[in-house]
């Protein structure tokens, strides 16, 4: 069976930006694969490495895989694992960061919006190698597939150019990854102004109550058909809606005006939808968090056996000693 690799930085709270850019797809897909889903700590550093941030990570942690199990990414058939806890995949990334260059890695999209959202005035090492990090991760995973958004794809393809580059200079044949993105996997934040981000604090999150989305529905933007401003809430309605909505989304399209109060109604039934079923599956685990831990503890030793036979495997693909074996 073909193994898949998702994941994410355990920032703070998932969002339905989250979710449709990756979660939605890997929880339908999660069977059809070996799905393992990382925990990225180490890459959380590259633009949050303070020790607040560092002091919330743990917490984050655990929160990102109730969140993760909310979205339908079922401990059942998805193996949780945090990447600090592999430092194998620090000598995998040791050696393939020779095998790109600062060009092509400073060519990213992601990583200039990404510290942009940091503040950051100039971007940190850490960030600009931030793909080569990842590289590492699907490599060490032996990973086949990646669900990503469409901002992340360039990611993804910088790993197809490392392994390439390893297989041409070294005489290998380790497989080449490829990654499994949808649609409608961008979505504005609700200030219809940016994509939705923590860091903007635009976004309608996973564990919203009923309550708090109705409020956010309510404050999106509403705009007539024509106006050079969007309309949020029908944005939200062809993403979210049910096929018998696209019908009210195309009409506005067209230029028929539609009813601002009914719209953002429907638009409220949809999401509490969406929310509702996620709310019932993270209820057993922030019953008992320690049911986490153990996951992340399983899932983390069964995931370094596979990162330590590739990085032998590396090693010894490219020629490096094995001092061990040198007697």
């Amino acid at each position: 069976m073909d193994r898949m690799l998702s994941g994410g930085r355990p920032t703070g709270k998932l969002h339905l930006g989250h979710y449709m850019g990756a979660f939605k797809s890997l929880a339908e897909l999660q069977q059809k694969y070996e799905t393992f889903f990382i925990i990225s700590d180490m890459h959380m550093l590259t633009t949050k490495c303070s020790k607040e941030h560092i002091n919330s990570m743990y917490n984050n942690t655990i929160n990102m895989v109730i969140d993760s199990i909310g979205m339908g990414v079922s401990p059942d058939d998805t193996t949780y694992y945090l990447q600090s806890q592999i430092p194998e995949l620090s000598n995998i990334f040791g050696l393939i960061q020779n095998m790109t260059t600062v060009d092509r890695v400073a060519q990213t999209p992601s990583l200039l919006e990404m510290s942009k959202h940091a503040k950051q005035d100039e971007m940190t090492l850490g960030l600009l190698a931030y793909p080569v990090l990842e590289a590492a991760d699907i490599f060490g995973m032996n990973a086949k597939y990646v669900p990503v958004g469409k901002d992340n794809i360039d990611h993804i393809k910088i790993t197809q150019e490392i392994i390439k580059f390893i297989n041409t200079e070294y005489g290998a044949s380790f497989d080449i990854p490829d990654y499994i993105t949808t649609k409608n996997n961008y979505v504005l934040g609700i200030d219809g102004s940016n994509k939705m981000s923590k860091s903007l604090d635009n976004c309608i999150y996973v564990r919203d109550s009923i309550d708090a989305i109705k409020e956010k529905v309510g404050k999106m933007q509403w705009a007539e058909p024509g106006s050079d401003k969007l309309n949020v809430v029908m944005h939200y309605l062809d993403i979210f809606g049910k096929p018998e909505d696209k019908t009210i989304v195309q009409r506005f399209n067209d230029g028929e005006s539609q009813h601002s109060r009914t719209s953002r109604d429907l638009l409220t039934d949809r999401l509490i939808e969406i929310v509702e079923p996620m709310h019932s599956r993270m209820q057993p685990y922030l019953k008992d968090r320690t049911a986490v831990v153990d996951l992340l503890q399983a899932g983390t030793s069964k995931a370094r056996e596979i990162v330590q036979k590739r990085q032998q495997a590396l090693f010894s693909t490219m020629g490096m000693i094995n001092l061990y074996k040198q007697k």
